[in-house]
């Protein structure tokens, strides 16, 4: 084997989870952080806990917020025009049979 290829093993590697727990293994870095260890995993305790690492369900629900305030205001602008007596455009659908009918008749 070639020596100038392998990794630097670290017998005393310090693994710290976020909960407060750590532990010493083997590995080819001086230390690691975790977020979730044995200690406080809920496979191993029972507990539900909610990781949010990035803050994704804030993120959820602040784009659920803003489609609401999208929504409403469209909803008020609509209501807005029908208020003042302007029609708000809406598109009857044709079937097939409604068009050749009106081909038919235009011939």
């Amino acid at each position: 084997m070639n020596r100038d290829i392998q990794p630097q093993i670290y017998t005393d590697t310090i693994v710290s989870c976020a909960c407060g727990n750590s532990f010493v293994t083997t590995s080819t870095q001086k230390s690691i952080s975790i977020e979730i260890c044995g200690a406080c995993h809920p496979f191993y305790t029972g507990q539900q806990k909610f990781v949010d690492t990035e803050g994704r369900i804030d993120k959820f629900k602040k784009k659920q917020q803003i489609a609401k305030a999208k929504k409403k205001t469209a909803d008020e602008i609509k209501k807005a025009k029908l208020a003042k007596g302007n029609k708000v455009k809406t598109r009857k659908q044709s079937t097939l049979k409604d068009m050749l009918e009106q081909a038919r008749k235009s011939e």
